[in-house]
């Protein structure tokens, strides 16, 4: 992993919007189309199109490790004014996205992996790290899967298999 010097500090929209703009970077070069909804109103921050499904996705960013831990940690909710805080859920989001600042690192979760946890731990700068989310790690080819149709002819992401869901037998009929 590259050393980087700090960013400076930044209050947490700040370092939001930052955020935002690395991801419409990253998913960019990668080939996906980006949209930004207009508005703060919707539970994602960008719809990706990768040529057969168009995902929501919410991203995430944390800068800070946890001391003597070698991790970082993000929430996976959002707050709101009836709800307080409150996870993402399938019926709002696809993916979250989150992007560990300090090491560059990319994480493409499935909202279907996020459940109840109060937070996500994170290992970039431990490449042997078992936890719980390194498999989606720069998985960013589960936005690009050929089982949800040809992907669009400028995505150029390597595919690992091993961490999308095995495709489902087809019925007889």
């Amino acid at each position: 992993m590259p050393n980087r010097p700090k960013p400076a500090a930044r209050d947490g929209k700040r370092r939001g919007q930052v955020a935002e703009l690395a991801f419409m970077h990253k998913a960019a070069d990668l080939g996906f189309a980006v949209t930004k909804p207009y508005g703060d109103d919707e539970p994602y921050d960008f719809i990706l199109d990768s040529g057969r499904r168009l995902w929501r996705v919410q991203v995430k960013s944390t800068e800070s490790v946890v001391r003597d831990r070698n991790r970082y940690y993000i929430q996976p909710g959002h707050c709101n004014a009836a709800h307080g805080r409150k996870n993402y859920t399938t019926d709002e989001i696809d993916f979250l996205v989150a992007y560990v600042v300090p090491c560059q690192a990319w994480y493409v979760i499935p909202a279907s992996q996020l459940g109840s946890r109060a937070s996500i731990q994170l290992y970039p700068e431990n490449p042997a790290s078992r936890g719980r989310f390194e498999r989606y790690r720069e998985a960013w080819c589960l936005m690009a899967c050929p089982r949800h149709g040809k992907p669009r002819d400028e995505i150029a992401v390597e595919h690992r298999c091993q961490s999308c869901p095995a495709p489902q037998p087809p019925k007889p009929d």
